[in-house]
């Protein structure tokens, strides 16, 4: 399981697609979107059953098996014998249940994988325009600008002036524009920063939510205002294929394990306990 997180977690960021409304509709993407989506939300569901499942065992196995870290000491009575037996095999339940989780984990993965394929494969119709390269470049320029832009800053400029920055939300937006058009990025985030606390939920998004990423959508929007066949794609372009392939083999190491360990159970299980055995000597 720890193989498996770190797997994942080096594929975690998700690109994101910017796209208008016709465009998506005009090619079928949507409709292929959507069940894409449903399924893997179905997936996450179930996912996040067995999960409970699993939790629910791990916590009767805490309170029936007890662990005494005050009393060390071995005995040999057979009662204690066929509780030891009892508790291997509610070790293997759990084992069976994780596994059961862990192939879950494996077949949310691989619909996640066959979305962003759907999503990628956008980036072939010929007939599109791709903005892809220029938003990336963007994205990562407002996210250096982010970095260095404290909240100090903010506090003091905002402090120091006698009245509002932009007339109106549409100036304000203009504002940012053009501050992105000329490269200015490190204005760009404090405007949109100004602009949360000046009008609360419009098109500037609220303070919890990502800056960048809001400003990429004003950015979008503009650039395509009024017409379609527009899009780009964001994000991670890491292939998938590889991580999969892994998650795969480690779901049938993990079974065969539990397997072994439940033959190796049911064998001793039938086989007599020498300390029990010898103590009658």
């Amino acid at each position: 399981f720890i193989k498996s997180s770190e797997m994942l977690t080096s594929c975690s960021e998700c690109p994101t697609l910017f796209i208008d409304a016709d465009t998506i509709m005009s090619y079928g993407l949507l409709e292929k979107m959507k069940f894409s989506v449903l399924e893997l939300q179905e997936y996450v569901d179930t996912y996040n059953n067995k999960k409970e499942a699993a939790l629910s065992w791990l916590k009767d196995c805490k309170a029936t098996f007890p662990r005494s870290t005050e009393d060390s000491t071995i005995t040999c009575h057979p009662a204690q014998h066929e509780e030891k037996q009892m508790e291997t095999l509610a070790q293997l339940e759990l084992c069976q249940r994780l596994y059961k989780l862990h192939f879950q984990l494996l077949l949310l993965f691989q619909s996640y994988c066959k979305l962003i394929e759907m999503v990628h494969a956008i980036s072939s119709v010929p007939e599109l325009t791709d903005m892809s390269q220029e938003l990336s470049q963007l994205k990562s320029n407002l996210r250096i600008a982010a970095a260095s832009v404290t909240a100090d800053e903010i506090a003091v400029c905002e402090s120091s002036r006698s009245g509002p920055v932009f007339s109106s939300s549409e100036a304000a937006v203009q504002a940012i524009l053009e501050n992105m058009k000329i490269k200015d990025f490190q204005t760009a985030i404090r405007c949109i920063r100004e602009c949360r606390t000046a009008w609360p939920n419009d098109i500037f998004g609220a303070h919890s939510e990502d800056e960048v990423q809001t400003l990429l959508n004003i950015f979008f929007r503009h650039q395509t205002l009024g017409q379609t066949g527009t899009f780009a794609l964001v994000g991670s372009k890491q292939d998938l294929t590889e991580i999969s392939a892994k998650l795969m083999e480690l779901n049938g190491e993990t079974r065969d394990m539990i397997r072994r360990a439940r033959r190796y159970s049911a064998v001793t299980a039938f086989l007599p306990d020498s300390r029990i055995s010898g103590s009658t000597l």
